[in-house]
């Protein structure tokens, strides 16, 4: 992994001419500023995918064992709520129309609730075949892996900077999703 990360940066440095930066604050625009008026189309996509996913896992989760649709739920929430902050200011660094920043921020959340609703229907009426019942929660578990594993972990790692108390607080985040699973099932 150390090597591919090598070449994508070396790639990145000849594409863009500019360190590769996995996340770069951009401050407020001036309100006398002139913005493009074109929303980020990519961005849009991205964080209507991951909602569609996330309600997925939930529907699933849920047509499993309801604790675990819950726990789900509630982690979901919360992620969903820090992604639609950073997603609706990116949004207003891209216009000052405030319908379009409205109906597009209100698109994720429907998406998650359609896309829930779905998964929970394809969980129960594939739960008399146990084995595509196994594959669409294998399917939920690596996403979910994946994103722990390739995201969260190493900007976590690379934020910590070996500090103890980040790492320590990692772990009991989940502990207490274990504690939660534990109370609501």
């Amino acid at each position: 992994l150390k090597a591919f990360q090598a070449c994508l940066e070396h790639l990145h440095g000849h594409a863009e001419r500019v360190p590769f930066r996995r996340w770069k604050a951009m401050a407020k625009p001036a309100e006398d500023e002139k913005l493009p008026e074109e929303l980020p189309l990519a961005l849009v996509t991205a964080v209507v995918v991951d909602a569609a996913v996330d309600g997925m896992l939930i529907g699933l989760s849920y047509a499993a064992s309801p604790s675990a649709g819950w726990a789900m739920a509630i982690a979901t929430c919360i992620e969903m709520g820090f992604l639609g902050l950073s997603f609706t200011a990116s949004l207003q660094n891209a216009t000052r129309t405030a319908w379009k920043i409205i109906t597009v921020a209100c698109i994720p959340p429907l998406v998650l609730l359609l896309s829930g609703l779905g998964g929970n229907s394809l969980g129960y009426m594939f739960s008399e075949s146990p084995g595509t019942f196994v594959a669409f929660i294998s399917f939920a578990i690596v996403a979910l892996l994946f994103l722990v594993t390739q995201e969260l972990l190493t900007e976590a790692q690379s934020v910590a900077n070996g500090s103890a108390v980040i790492n320590a607080l990692f772990f009991v985040g989940l502990l207490c999703g274990i504690l939660l699973e534990a109370y609501i099932g």
